[in-house]
């Protein structure tokens, strides 16, 4: 025997069943103990929820309430009902691949893209190229030389290569490398200044 839903049961119990569903679920439920049961734990639950709201505040009209809330927890079901009936997939169209066509259109229109775009940047480098101008002249110092270069050609003064103990080593922002070594045995100075202007 197959029972009615839990939710059935409780709008039987309400008195909220459609008449159509009504005759036979109350067939139902006089001849099913089980149903029976449940039944009359949904009516216990009406009579005290009754009970308690019988002190609501005037003005609210429940039973209007009460009708509208029923309504909607039928539709619901109902609802429920029919789409859970309603089992038929859908026919849908196999999924069709590109045509020999559309894959030759697509194909040449991004060839099409790729040349514009290459021919776009090596106009654009040319452009960078020739706002850039030439290479900044660099002037720097180490402890062993000091270098002048405009990034193809370089000029380097070397220090003194023997006896060297110390050298002090500048560098300006305005252009300038100097380099100062000072020999071990005899104390002489040599200093390698390079200007950039």
């Amino acid at each position: 025997m197959k029972h009615p839903s839990i939710d059935k049961l409780a709008l039987y119990a309400g008195g909220e069943l459609p008449f159509w569903t009504r005759w036979p679920m109350r067939r139902h439920v006089d001849g099913c103990a089980q149903c029976r049961e449940e039944v009359a734990l949904f009516a216990e639950v009406k009579t005290a929820v009754r009970e308690e709201t019988a002190d609501t505040p005037a003005g609210v009209n429940w039973e209007r309430l009460s009708a509208e809330m029923g309504a909607n927890v039928r539709l619901g079901l109902e609802a429920a009902d029919a789409i859970s009936a309603y089992r038929t997939p859908v026919d849908m169209a196999p999924a069709q691949g590109m045509s020999w066509r559309m894959v030759a259109l697509t194909s040449a229109f991004v060839l099409l893209l790729s040349v514009g775009y290459w021919l776009n940047a090596a106009k654009k480098s040319e452009q960078l190229a020739a706002m850039r101008g030439p290479e900044p002249f660099v002037a720097q110092a180490s402890e062993s030389a000091v270098e002048m270069s405009d990034g193809s050609k370089a000029m380097v003064l070397q220090g003194p290569k023997s006896h060297m103990r110390s050298a002090i080593v500048t560098v300006s922002t305005t252009g300038s490398a100097a380099a100062q070594y000072v020999d071990e045995e005899t104390g002489q100075v040599t200093v390698n200044n390079v200007y950039v202007e």
